[in-house]
């Protein structure tokens, strides 16, 4: 069968592995597209962002993005076909990234080509950013650098127009206790069992509720005890993560608050990243905070979206349908630049981080496609 220039770049950009923090190779095989089809310019920002532009003078600017690093490998056994294969089989696309989401910034890089050969007015940018699974390194970086009226961002979502997603902020508990002898206990406090109360208070909280988002919710993800190498030592200390999802509203400080009731002698702090692009140009020091992102649902621009995708389905016997993404991304940070944030993007996010990643074939043709009719109607507004 023939491949499409679509899936043949994703197919090169899966065979470019790419882990946080190393995404070289794969923000150079879209360089290499770039070159190749034409874009007006192409570089390598200081954070290892790969961007191609088409400027047509004065007029909206539009941005596509998507992320071109990937979480490990995992057990490579497990996987049906190699994870840096790019296979094809059963009519989809296999490996590593791609649904997440290689292959949505493929189709980025082919639809703006195909935009720009029709011609327009304004500046239509493609960026391959990096670190998007470890902070957002690379988007943060991208929005302090660039401006743009409206992002289009492909993260999957099985082709749903998708309108936001809940907040993320990652906190430590730290638990104390008094350190003894296990054979004589009572000398001690044993952490462990502080840190058990705490936790059966914490799955009965109650969490806030309401709006497009649905709610806060919170997972208990970590729990370690001190000393880590003493089995015959009553912990003296038990230190738990625990991973909040918030809805717009719902503030970290609040958040802490509502916790440090449960537990009055607990401290509880929100660690922070320190990350680095992969030639050390770019450094950044931030919270471990997502804040959550919600699109206006009468905003112009999505209602635009539902405009030109519901007549490109029906068009391509494919249901239109908008939703929210259950999974956070670069959005809060994109939007910081001024943007109205929207998602789009082939393949089913259940596949994301699994040794089942692949994404279906049809999902790239029509990606493609809508990449370009969104950013066609935006531009020539």
């Amino acid at each position: 069968m023939k491949i499409s220039d679509e899936i043949l770049l994703a197919q090169q950009l899966i065979q470019a592995h790419s882990p946080s923090g190393k995404e070289s190779s794969a923000a150079q095989v879209l360089m290499t597209a770039f070159q190749r089809l034409a874009y007006d310019e192409a570089y390598i920002d200081e954070a290892g962002n790969a961007v191609g532009v088409f400027s047509r003078g004065e007029g909206p600017t539009v941005m596509l993005n998507g992320h071109i690093d990937t979480v490990p490998l995992g057990d490579e056994a497990r996987w049906p076909h190699p994870p840096l294969s790019g296979a094809i089989a059963k009519e989809r696309l296999w490996g590593r990234g791609a649904c997440d989401m290689k292959a949505a910034v493929a189709c980025m890089a082919l639809a703006a080509r195909d935009v720009a050969a029709a011609g327009f007015r304004g500046k239509l940018l493609v960026a391959g950013v990096v670190q998007e699974e470890v902070g957002g390194l690379g988007a943060r970086y991208l929005a302090q650098q660039q401006r743009a009226d409206v992002v289009i961002l492909g993260e999957p979502s099985k082709l749903k127009l998708m309108l936001g997603h809940r907040g993320r902020i990652e906190i430590e508990v730290s638990v104390p206790g008094r350190i003894a002898h296990a054979a004589k206990n009572e000398l001690g406090d044993n952490a462990l069992y502080h840190a058990a109360d705490f936790l059966t208070k914490l799955q009965n909280l109650t969490l806030p509720q309401g709006g497009p988002l649905g709610g806060s919710s919170l997972t208990a993800t970590r729990l370690t005890s001190y000393p880590r190498d003493g089995a015959n030592v009553v912990p003296g200390r038990a230190e738990l993560t625990i991973d909040y999802r918030n809805i717009p509203g719902d503030e970290p400080a609040d958040i802490l608050a509502r916790l440090q009731a449960l537990t009055p002698e607990a401290t509880l702090k929100i660690p922070s990243e320190d990350a680095k692009s992969e030639s050390g140009k770019v450094a950044m020091t931030f919270p471990r905070v997502m804040p959550p992102y919600l699109t206006p649902g009468e905003n112009h621009y999505v209602n635009q979206a539902r405009q030109v995708l519901s007549t490109l389905f029906a068009a391509e016997g494919h249901p239109f349908d908008e939703s929210l993404w259950w999974f956070g991304t670069d959005a809060p940070y994109l939007a910081s630049m001024g943007a109205v944030v929207i998602g789009l993007g082939p393949g089913e996010e259940e596949l994301a981080h699994t040794s089942n990643e692949s994404v279906p074939l049809k999902d790239l043709q029509l990606a493609r496609k809508a990449y370009a009719a969104l950013a066609r109607a935006y531009l020539n507004t």
